[in-house]
């Protein structure tokens, strides 16, 4: 009975950090390959929005042991920099200092405390450097979406935070997402016959391994259940991938963040990849595997979901 009673507690009681009393905090949590850097860059046009030096923080989910791998790049990326120090070559340390400087910096954001008011205070140092008046502060990091009810309740506590959730297709995302994971291993020189090799061999891996339909990121319907059991829905906006580039999307994205809304740069893609064909028989495999995906975003999301999602 006791278990059953700390498994109903809410998750909401974190202690809310110190924030600037004019200011909102919001998050993109993804998903990945679904527009999160084009956001980004949209958002960084408007006078009223602040974002830290990096657009990707990883702050949460390597608290949460979610992001070992971002933090050992991290670090390596560090022992890598303090390496090309030159005694012989002053100009050469001052470009390499400011680097290490940069990557510490970061790294810093992860001296926290576990607990207490202060728990984060690390974090929001290196995320408001910088802010004059803006009265909105970003952190956009699609890794969030793996993450769990007591986290989101954690980043709840921030600034009166809001959440912002773009769904794409999930078959075009995942295919996206097997395409970059091909180009960072194999590099951007090979043909388009190898890369789409590379592609099928890697999402064939992925089915052989039962590891599609399990895949965390793609787990859409997981990561709104564990957000919106402790954030208010009038702090969530979900946004669909396929209407990101058009007016009515940013306008609805602005008007939730209370900020003016301003045109996008509708024929700008950012991070879009290098195009490989997606084979039929792929696209049946994971379209099968993402069954339950579709269902529960069609009886979430009715006739709000695109078209291009029932092709």
């Amino acid at each position: 009975m006791k278990r059953l009673m700390r498994l109903m507690r809410p998750l909401t009681d974190f202690p809310a950090p110190p924030f600037p009393r004019d200011a909102t905090m919001f998050f993109c949590i993804g998903a990945q390959k679904a527009g999160t850097t084009w956001l980004y860059d949209y958002l960084s046009r408007s006078e009223e929005v602040h974002f830290s030096r990096n657009k990707e923080l990883h702050y949460f989910d390597v608290r949460a042991g979610r992001g070992k791998a971002t933090l050992k790049m991290r670090i390596d990326a560090l022992h890598k920099q303090a390496g090309r120090l030159d005694p012989k070559n002053a100009y050469l340390n001052r470009l390499v200092i400011n680097k290490l400087r940069d990557i510490t910096d970061l790294l810093s954001i992860h001296t926290g405390k576990r607990s207490g008011v202060d728990r984060h205070a690390p974090y929001l140092d290196y995320l408001l450097a910088g802010r004059t008046n803006q009265p909105l502060v970003g952190d956009v990091t699609p890794a969030y979406a793996v993450l769990r009810r007591k986290q989101f309740a954690d980043m709840a506590s921030i600034g009166r935070a809001k959440f912002i959730f773009i769904l794409r297709d999930p078959v075009s995302r995942m295919w996206s997402q097997i395409r970059m994971a091909v180009d960072s291993k194999h590099g951007a020189d090979i043909t388009l016959e190898e890369r789409t090799r590379h592609c099928v061999e890697h999402a064939r891996m992925l089915v052989d391994a039962g590891r599609l339909s399990k895949h965390s990121r793609a787990n859409y319907a997981r990561t709104m259940t564990e957000l919106e059991a402790v954030v208010p829905t009038e702090r969530i906006l979900y946004v669909f991938y396929e209407d990101l580039f058009v007016g009515s999307a940013t306008r609805q994205i602005c008007d939730f963040l209370d900020i003016a809304h301003y045109p996008p740069e509708a024929e700008k893609r950012v991070n879009q990849g290098i195009s490989v064909p997606l084979p039929g028989d792929i696209r049946s495999i994971f379209r099968q595997a993402f069954a339950p995906q579709y269902e529960a975003m069609r009886a979430r999301f009715g006739d709000r979901i695109p078209d291009s999602w029932m092709d």
